[in-house]
């Protein structure tokens, strides 16, 4: 069920300064050109940072050597895709150091794979970037193993999904995603799933153009650029959100997630979890801050 809106224009966001945590491995070199794409839309400069973890003396300069080569080959080709980047060496923890340099640095957005070197690809996300999604300040956007081929060349963003429970934490990301899509006159999807049990409710008629009615409420600074579809589904949240990103053929996830907390299981057991590691698109994510408990 989905209905079409055009709706008022929301403030242009800035991004001056992308931080790009990058292992130099096939994931990081593929979501460089995402990177890429932004930093040139925005004109913002690329803090390419990696972190080596800290390792025997012998180690520590064959490992600086190898990150000298690596950067060197990743300004060869910002050069020639004229874009700025600022390249940060470091050593020590990648968690604690990528978030001093987004607090120091001042960064925009932060853009990292959900898999490095040491990833489990099948299993579960890379911790560094498990830990950053949740904990870090600015936006972030994640791309996974599975990204899909036509990601490897610039891509322009025409389709954006932003699938919401109605909460103030999953709408956090709207803004960001808003933009974008000004930016690019492209087209809103807005998702909301319901239990698979309300499927067959005799009352879902009625249900459903509440739900329509609160989620146009809750979107209400769109671009009149954009087009901006408002979709109710039934079933497994992370199952429909994947499968709404593959039928529209979207380029960008944007998904609002809770405050970090404590346990990390629990975070794996979400519908936000789910689609980081499995999404064949970059996916957006940022962080919800309670305003009571940001004063």
């Amino acid at each position: 069920m989905a209905t079409k809106a055009f709706i008022p224009i929301i403030p242009a966001i800035q991004l001056k300064r992308i931080l790009y945590a990058t292992d130099f491995s096939e994931g990081s070199r593929t979501a460089f050109g995402v990177v890429a794409a932004i930093a040139r839309r925005y004109h913002a400069e690329v803090l390419a940072a990696h972190i080596c973890l800290p390792a025997t003396s012998t180690m520590e300069e064959q490992r600086e050597r190898e990150s000298k080569e690596d950067v060197a080959r990743l300004l060869r080709v910002s050069e020639s895709l004229n874009i700025s980047i600022n390249p940060i060496v470091k050593s020590g923890d990648p968690v604690q150091e990528l978030s001093r340099i987004v607090q120091d640095e001042h960064v925009d957005l932060a853009v990292l794979t959900t898999h490095g070197r040491t990833g489990l690809k099948h299993l579960m996300m890379g911790s560094v970037a498990e830990a950053l999604v949740r904990k870090l300040p600015c936006p972030v956007l994640t791309v996974g193993p599975y990204l899909e081929h036509r990601f490897q060349e610039a891509v322009e963003v025409r389709n954006i999904l932003i699938p919401t429970d109605l909460s103030e934490e999953s709408m956090v990301v709207f803004p960001y995603l808003a933009s974008l899509a000004h930016e690019n006159g492209a087209r809103i999807t807005v998702l909301h799933v319901l239990p698979p049990e309300t499927a067959g409710n005799p009352d879902a008629k009625k249900l459903a153009e509440f739900l329509r009615n609160e989620m146009m409420r809750i979107c209400p600074e769109i671009s009149p650029r954009c087009e901006a579809d408002f979709l109710i589904e039934a079933g497994d949240a992370a199952e429909r959100i994947l499968a709404c990103a593959r039928d529209r053929k979207v380029e960008l996830i944007g998904l609002g997630i809770r405050k970090a907390g404590g346990m990390t299981t629990h975070f794996r057991n979400t519908a936000t979890y789910r689609v980081l590691l499995q999404a064949g698109c970059p996916v957006l994510t940022h962080r919800f801050h309670h305003p009571r408990l940001s004063q």
